[in-house]
């Protein structure tokens, strides 16, 4: 027999399934009124709280744990596209530049060029504590806070690239070359990046003094 918190479980998943099923169904969703719609949008976020009120708390040493697990794959995540989206950034300016040998002469060229060289910093320079919102994502972005984030992110680098703040990343960087003495055929120096690593030393760190407490406790 189940106990009664497992049978309240089964019976809301149940139930979270079936609301789910009813938006799946396009040929039904499509004559259901839009109140409808809403309402059982509602419920499935309704049902999914009481779903998970009935999971007891983990304690709080295994829910610190599992939140540096949560926070480890999300930032691994994170750099991962940023590192791939930095160097699909420096393909982009090595290309334009190489399809517009004189763009310094073109105001045009020269705004088209400043414009993907920010792209690069937003990526290079982006708050390492947030989450990262992709500069070329799959589609474009809905969200308006994410929109509005990007936007305010953008403007700081431009404004800390105006005052010196920060350089170029075809100028300087770490063991990167100058973009003015880089051939054409070359490769675009964003490729030493390594914010990732440094990052990952951080968390090493982190999970080497939580063993060494671990073994103090045991011993």
């Amino acid at each position: 027999m189940q106990a009664p918190t497992e049978k309240k479980k089964f019976e809301r998943k149940k139930k979270l399934r079936d609301l789910e099923r009813l938006l799946q169904n396009k040929d039904k969703l499509k004559d259901l009124p839009e109140e409808v719609v809403e309402e059982t949008k509602k419920k499935i976020e309704d049902t999914k709280k009481q779903i998970a009120a009935l999971v007891p708390a983990a304690p709080p040493a295994v829910a610190a744990a599992e939140k540096r697990t949560e926070t480890k794959a999300a930032k691994k995540n994170s750099n991962g596209l940023k590192f791939t989206e930095m160097r699909r950034a420096g393909r982009k300016i090595s290309a334009y530049k190489k399809q517009h040998p004189n763009f310094e002469a073109s105001e045009e060229e020269s705004k088209a060029v400043a414009d993907l060289e920010l792209d690069l910093l937003y990526i290079k320079h982006f708050p390492k504590h947030e989450e990262y919102i992709s500069i070329y994502p799959e589609s474009p972005l809905t969200d308006s806070e994410q929109v509005k984030t990007q936007a305010q992110i953008r403007e700081k680098i431009e404004k800390a690239l105006a005052s010196g703040e920060i350089k170029k990343s075809t100028e300087s960087g770490s063991g990167s070359r100058s973009a003015s003495t880089s051939s054409a055929g070359e490769k675009h120096p964003v490729s030493n990046w390594s914010e990732a690593e440094e990052e990952d030393n951080e968390e090493a760190g982190e999970e080497e003094k939580e063993r060494s407490s671990k073994k103090m406790k045991t011993a």
